[in-house]
């Protein structure tokens, strides 16, 4: 009895002792927490790629939304490049400041901004003109917002991750700030004209055994996320089969009405060798490729159904 007296006194002590302390040591400093970033950044559909057939005109334009822009000192927008084939990838470099002054000043929607490529080759030291670019390259546009009291989003937190969580980053229709969008290089290109199914046949090949090998149905599907990069399923048309072999899929681009396939397996490395050709209006596609591993060259020909 009296150690259920003890223990219920030592109880009661440390509630009253707790109910006494001082509320202000335990209050959550929440009028000390900065307001965090709102920055969406919307695309102009017309610009959704670089056009490589008018690189001199070729641009993203893009509008800045905000609806805490007193609180932002500003935003800038940073550019980078990689090649198609990988071999050259720049660092970033800032081509568009804009302050919070300014899109407060324009109501929290800033419209009509923009960075063309010519622009974009005088920022990145390692493109020298125009030329450099070629279809398939990439650049990769990237959000730094700097509030009015230094803090800077996306920037690392002491534990390694985003201050920026990945649910508000680029959710589309939802997202509150945007980190980043990519634009590739190529032209607008005929998706219904060239999705669909086709027959397929091997016309020319360093081994006989090739020629005339056909495949009745291959399909062609747009893949993305390019606006001019599909799959082909077969690029074989089953020459392989008699050794064991099966359909061997492979990626393309159409750059400007231009086959560019991806390097591909199939008994070996396997690449496009030449121009080829695309007649998209009538839904012809042929390629000259080369397997390695092998030495068997052959030039596939595509023909839409």
């Amino acid at each position: 009895m009296k150690n259920i007296f003890k223990y219920s006194l030592i109880l009661f002590s440390l509630v009253f002792f707790a109910s006494c302390e001082d509320e202000d040591t335990q209050r959550i400093p929440t009028d000390d927490l900065g307001t965090g970033p709102n920055v969406r950044i919307v695309l102009d559909q017309d610009f959704l790629f670089i056009n490589l057939d008018d690189l001199s005109s070729a641009k993203s334009v893009f509008e800045i939304f905000s609806e805490n822009p007193n609180d932002i000192a500003q935003v800038d927008i940073s550019v980078s490049y990689t090649s198609q084939d990988g071999t050259v990838t720049t660092g970033s470099v800032v081509l568009e400041t804009v302050t919070g002054a300014e899109i407060a000043a324009a109501g929290g929607n800033l419209t009509g901004l923009e960075i063309t490529a010519t622009e974009i080759v005088n920022g990145l030291a390692e493109l020298t003109s125009l030329n450099d670019i070629g279809g398939g390259d990439l650049f990769t546009f990237t959000n730094t917002t700097t509030m009015v009291d230094g803090r800077v989003y996306p920037e690392a937190t002491i534990g390694g991750n985003s201050n920026v969580t990945p649910n508000i980053v680029n959710s589309a229709g939802t997202t509150s700030f945007t980190s980043n969008w990519q634009l590739y290089v190529g032209c607008a290109s005929p998706v219904e004209d060239i999705v669909g199914e086709y027959s397929s046949e091997i016309t020319e090949s360093n081994y006989g055994g090739f020629i005339g090998s056909s495949n009745p149905t291959v399909n062609i599907r747009f893949k993305g996320p390019e606006p001019f990069r599909y799959e082909i399923s077969d690029i074989s048309s089953l020459a392989y089969v008699p050794f064991g072999g099966t359909a061997y899929p492979a990626d393309i681009y159409d750059i400007c009405g231009a086959p560019v396939m991806f390097p591909t397996n199939t008994f070996g490395g396997t690449t496009q060798t030449g121009p080829g050709s695309w007649d998209q209006a009538n839904g012809i596609l042929s390629i000259p490729m080369f397997e390695a591993n092998n030495g068997l060259s052959w030039t596939v020909v595509l023909t839409k159904k």
